[in-house]
C-alpha cells in the first residue's frame, strides 16, 4: 500500500508552526527592547530598531523567501509504503532517504497530534523499534500528515500482531540434542582438573 500525506493539510501545519515560531521570535525582542531602553539610559529606542530590529527583520524576511519553498518540497517527496513484512518512508530535498522498517524490530507505535494537526484533521503515527534509534526523539520513523490516520494506526498494529504471530507459528521449537559421549568426556576432565586442584 503506497501512502503520501495530505500536502495543503501539512503544509498549512508546518506554516502555521513557523508562524509561532515567528510571534515568539517577535515578542521576546519586544521584550528584551523593553527591558535594554529601560535599564540603560544611554541606549534609546532609535538605537534599538536600527542595530536589533534590522537584524531580526532581516532574518525573520530572509527565512520566510526560503523556508516555506524547502517545506514544500520535503513534503512533496515525503511517501510511505506498507506491505506485509515491512514499512518504508522514502524523503528529502537533495539527498533521497529510504528507511525501511521491519516488522520484527517494531515494538510499539504511538499515534501523536499537536494542537495544530487536531484543528487540521490530521495525525502523525510515530514507530518505535527495539535497540537504539538514530533519532533525537527515540522514534525510528514517523508517518506524518496522514487523513485516515486512526484506522491505519490499528492496520499497522495488526500488521506487526499478524506478523510476528505467523513467524512464531513457523519456527517450531526444536529440542535440544545432547551427545551423552562429549558430556561425559568434560565430566571426566572436570573430575581430572579437580583432583589435581585437591
Amino acid at each position: 500500500m503506497e501512502l503520501k500525506p495530505d500536502l495543503g493539510r501539512l503544509m498549512r501545519r508546518e506554516i502555521y508552526t513557523f508562524l509561532t515560531i515567528t510571534v515568539v521570535i517577535v515578542i521576546c525582542t519586544l521584550i528584551i527592547q523593553a527591558l535594554v531602553v529601560n535599564l540603560d539610559p544611554e541606549v534609546t529606542n532609535d538605537e534599538f530598531v536600527k542595530y536589533v530590529w534590522s537584524w531580526v527583520a532581516g532574518l525573520l524576511i530572509a527565512t520566510w523567501v526560503i523556508v516555506p519553498w524547502l517545506l514544500y518540497l520535503w513534503i512533496i517527496n515525503l511517501r510511505y509504503s506498507i506491505d506485509d513484512e515491512r514499512l518504508v518512508i522514502n524523503k528529502g530535498i537533495i539527498t533521497k532517504k529510504s528507511v525501511s522498517i521491519p516488522y520484527s524490530a517494531v515494538t510499539d507505535f504511538t499515534l501523536s497530534r499537536s494542537l495544530y494537526e487536531r484543528w487540521l484533521e490530521i495525525g502523525t503515527i510515530m514507530i518505535q523499534t527495539a535497540g537504539q534509534s538514530v533519532q533525537a526523539s527515540g522514534y525510528e520513523g514517523k508517518l506524518e500528515g496522514l487523513i485516515e490516520f486512526e484506522s491505519l494506526h490499528e492496520t499497522l498494529r495488526a500488521k506487526v500482531k499478524a506478523y510476528r504471530g505467523s513467524h512464531i507459528a513457523e519456527t517450531p521449537a526444536t529440542p535440544i540434542e545432547a551427545d551423552t559421549d562429549v558430556l561425559n568426556s568434560i565430566l571426566d576432565e572436570i573430575k581430572k582438573i579437580n583432583r589435581k586442584l585437591d
